[in-house]
């Protein structure tokens, strides 16, 4: 009996000491695999942060848990139109005011691409206009600017249609400016309709209004507007306004804002206050005397600073302060009855202003006109 109850006794402590072995067993694997997820959580959480903030949101995954490849490539999409967006140059479609010095061209606020240099043709009688567009278009320009009181807008239809019969350029690919004199702002559709005829077009590509006149100008502008809704202007300005107020002042009593204001700008005169009057309506400055005019180009020619920049580039004076034109937002239309200096006023676009040379350039302005009217 004893002997059995000895038996008995050392038989529980045997199986006391097999259970206290089993749970200190248990205890230590909980233990490591605890240690082994709190290590692995950290290091997902570092790798995590290297790639990303916690609060971006979370990629889109199957049931399982993994990225689809369709996710993936929606989301690489998504980035690149977001890096895309993030390059895009400033103030590029703001109110359609860049100018595209590649392709050389400006989108005006009417909706229609206006190149961004063209030929002038003041004081040119007929058969010169003639002569300077035909030569101007079948050296790459496609913008011709004139106007009624010029007396050559037959010529300048002449030397439109030569260069188009010897295949040089198409209709469409030339824009076409002319001017309402005021004189005739009494009966501005009769003048759009002359316009039309002496020039020979179907259509004109920009009309304005060549100098401001309180009284008779908003009538005169707003037959313009019925003509754009008639198709025979695609777009409208203004020429000659010098301060905010008389701008102003036609914009308020019409509909249509002017695509372009058209004023004597050059080194001497850059027209600061109005462009950045101009850049609440989306209003592109174009310049006449962009050399300084006839009698005054001399006196930009031999600028120093001009000199200087031009000597640096091994460019004339003349393409220098053209090419500070486009840099600058300016739409530039010199004129020129000589065939050599209308190619070589077109040769600016294979060259570039620093931006030191453009802040010299930028130092000349002295708000000083050449022209009083």
């Amino acid at each position: 009996m004893i002997l059995k109850r000895i038996f008995t006794v050392m038989l529980a402590l045997a199986l006391c000491f097999s259970v206290s072995a089993c749970g200190r067993a248990d205890n230590g694997r909980s233990e490591e695999q605890t240690e082994s997820l709190a290590n692995g959580t950290q290091q997902d959480s570092q790798t995590n942060e290297s790639e990303g903030s916690a609060e971006e949101p979370a990629p889109g995954a199957d049931d399982d848990g993994t990225q689809t490849q369709e996710d993936t490539a929606q989301k690489e999409q998504q980035d690149g139109e977001d890096a895309a967006q993030d390059e895009q140059p400033a103030g590029e479609g703001s109110k359609g005011q860049a100018f595209d010095l590649e392709a050389g061209i400006v989108m005006l606020n009417s909706g229609y691409e206006m190149p961004i240099l063209g030929i002038g043709t003041f004081r040119l009688s007929q058969s010169e206009a003639e002569d300077s567009v035909y030569w101007a278009l079948r050296d790459g320009y496609r913008l011709i600017d004139t106007a009624r009181i010029y007396g050559n807008e037959e010529g300048v239809g002449r030397g439109i249609r030569r260069a188009i019969e010897e295949g040089f350029v198409t209709r469409e690919e030339i824009f076409v400016t002319t001017k309402m004199w005021t004189d005739d702002y009494g009966n501005g559709a009769a003048a759009i309709d002359a316009s039309l005829e002496r020039l020979g077009l179907d259509y004109i590509d920009l009309m304005i209004l060549h100098h401001s006149a309180p009284g008779s100008d908003v009538s005169a502008y707003q037959a313009m507007e019925q003509a754009v809704s008639e198709g025979k202007l695609r777009s409208i300005g203004l020429s000659n306004y010098y301060t905010p107020d008389d701008f102003d002042r036609l914009v308020g009593e019409t509909t249509i804002t002017p695509a372009l204001l058209q004023n004597e700008t050059h080194p001497y005169h850059q027209s600061t206050e109005m462009k950045e009057h101009l850049q609440q309506y989306g209003t592109v400055m174009e310049s006449w005397y962009p050399l300084g005019g006839r009698g005054n180009t001399q006196t930009l020619f031999n600028d120093e600073a001009i000199v200087e920049i031009a000597d640096a580039h091994n460019k004339t004076s003349a393409q220098v302060i053209l090419r500070w034109h486009l840099q600058a937002g300016n739409i530039a239309i010199p004129g020129s009855s000589n065939e050599a200096h209308i190619q070589e006023n077109y040769e600016i676009f294979d060259f570039e202003l620093t931006e030191d040379e453009m802040q010299r350039m930028t130092a000349l302005d002295r708000n000083e006109r050449f022209a009083s009217y």
